[in-house]
């Protein structure tokens, strides 16, 4: 391969695939603490309903809702 396409050698090509992998794990560490926050704030509102339901002795069926997460 002449010298033109080596853009920098190995240890130039080693540099490139850090700097991708260490974006993905901060893309998926981002997307995996959006998706347990709106996970917990489900989870809050379902408990709240059920001690609501059981203090009223009222029996409904919870509502399932998509959740909120930006890609």
């Amino acid at each position: 391969m002449p010298k033109s396409r080596l853009r920098g050698g190995a240890k130039a090509h080693r540099k490139r695939v850090q700097n991708r992998k260490n974006k993905i794990k901060g893309i998926q560490r981002k997307m995996q603490e959006e998706y347990n926050a709106e996970i917990m704030k489900q989870l809050e509102a379902y408990k709240q309903q059920m001690s609501g339901d059981t203090e009223n002795n009222i029996e409904s069926e919870p509502s399932e809702q998509p959740l909120n997460i930006k890609l």
